[in-house]
């Protein structure tokens, strides 16, 4: 299960390797679909998948210009490395994954 992050805890978490954090929302249905995609990304070791809530979070949406959910963010040693926008079905997010090479 991906972990939600904070403003604190945000930086720390993004510095080291790659990850992958999607900016989400409660209401928001295409992430309510994706969870479990996301989730077993995690569990498989593939890539570390944290969460962050655009409402609870807002500071964080505004830094990193989040205007639509899901919003999916590849980090890698606290930059950013890949961007999408919108719902990716399984074969699309490992796609994604393999362009950003945090995936093999």
């Amino acid at each position: 299960m991906a972990k939600v992050l904070h403003k604190e805890d945000f930086p720390q978490t993004v510095a080291e390797g790659k990850v992958l954090v999607e900016f989400y929302s409660d209401s928001c249905v295409p992430c309510k679909r994706m969870s479990p995609l996301l989730a077993q990304l995690d569990e498989d070791g593939i890539i570390p998948v944290y969460k962050v809530n655009i409402v609870h979070s807002r500071e964080l949406a505004v830094q990193y210009e989040v205007q639509s959910t899901p919003t999916l963010i590849v980090f890698e040693n606290g930059r950013e490395v890949a961007r999408n926008h919108g719902y990716l079905n399984k074969a699309k997010l490992h796609a994604f994954l393999q362009e950003a090479g945090a995936a093999g």
